[in-house]
């Protein structure tokens, strides 16, 4: 099958979030209720050609995404990003989380002004920590228990590569 990359467009968001909620119940994302498309327009319109999302898809439908939100909202940190990645469970174990970084990449070294991308991945997301380790990103940090979902203290780590 073959699958294609570009950037998403607002009538993208219903996919985007279909996808998101997926991960809802894994518990590899905050949330602990599905959301709403109304729940992610504002988030929707931060991105831009500085921050950018993107769609994988087939030739019938979106398939997972990826965005570089901006990393903290001061001035100083414009060359950093926030990565996250989503696969649709359909979809996955078919190395499109790999495809879609592997893009992003490219993107950030030949196109975008960002320098240093980062990721937020709990520590129970094992196929998270590997792909990222797989694309050259190192563990920068952890932060135990910093968080509570669904009643369970959560540890939060930090991956991170300077471009």
């Amino acid at each position: 099958m073959s699958y294609r990359i570009r950037p998403a467009t607002s009538t993208d968001l219903p996919a985007i979030v279909e996808i998101f909620n997926q991960a809802i119940p894994l518990m590899v994302n905050d949330d602990t209720a599905p959301l709403e498309v109304t729940d992610r327009q504002t988030w929707f319109q931060q991105f831009d050609d500085t921050h950018p999302i993107w769609v994988i898809q087939t030739a019938e439908q979106i398939v997972g995404w990826c965005a570089l939100e901006r990393f903290y909202p001061h001035p100083a940190y414009y060359r950093s990003a926030e990565i996250a990645i989503y696969i649709d469970n359909h979809f996955q174990r078919q190395h499109l989380g790999k495809q879609l970084l592997s893009f992003v990449n490219k993107q950030v070294q030949h196109h975008l002004a960002i320098k240093t991308v980062i990721a937020y991945v709990y520590n129970e997301n094992l196929a998270s920590q590997r792909l990222f380790t797989s694309a050259g990103y190192q563990q920068w940090g952890r932060l135990p228990q910093i968080s509570e979902i669904n009643g369970q203290l959560r540890t939060l780590l930090i991956f991170g590569k300077n471009f």
